[in-house]
């Protein structure tokens, strides 16, 4: 059977620490929600951008393309690529209504750098940030909300970040659809 690590008893704990209702509280007053992450969690990341912008009253997106993506990468490194999407598309944006969530299973390599790159330039520039994270990760400012999942496997972190894209939409007082409720109709 698939090991998922007690993925419920850790969402509970996740969603009542403070770390997580710091977050609820930034996405809640922001009008503009930037979601990130590499392999598996630009995946998660693209599909709670879709969802969130669908089911809430903000601008929520993701560098889902990969075209997108390869042609930033060509034009900087994949360092700063993150980083030079979301200043692409915070022109003429209020970053102060805005907040940047980058997710991460990595720890310490080029793949976690880049996010943490992205993430201290947003917190340098007034844009709110968070990390959702399978482990602690020590990088980053100290401004950058840190949601650890305490998790050793992939699949868990990235089920495990789905999940808590739902609870920021629904936290923020929007409802997330119901099957029986859309086959009825």
């Amino acid at each position: 059977m698939l090991n998922l690590e007690k993925i419920e008893s850790k969402f509970k704990k996740i969603v009542s620490s403070a770390e997580w209702k710091n977050l609820q509280n930034k996405y809640n007053q922001s009008e503009h929600v930037l979601m990130f992450g590499h392999g598996g969690n630009m995946a998660v990341a693209d599909h709670a951008a879709i969802d969130s912008s669908r089911l809430t009253n903000k601008n929520v997106i993701a560098p889902g393309s990969g075209t997108l993506c390869t042609s930033i990468i060509a034009d900087s490194n994949f360092n700063d690529w993150i980083m030079n999407w979301i200043k692409m598309r915070t022109r003429g944006v209020d970053n102060a209504k805005c907040l940047a969530i980058g997710f991460s299973c990595s720890l310490n390599n080029e793949s976690s750098n880049a996010i943490v790159t992205a993430l201290n330039w947003c917190d340098e520039e007034n844009i709110s940030t968070a990390m959702i994270s399978a482990q602690y990760n020590p990088c980053g400012n100290s401004d950058i909300i840190k949601i650890v999942q305490n998790v050793e496997l992939y699949h868990t972190s990235e089920i495990l970040s789905l999940a808590l894209t739902y609870e920021l939409i629904h936290g923020a007082g929007f409802t997330c659809p119901s099957i029986l409720k859309k086959c009825k109709k």
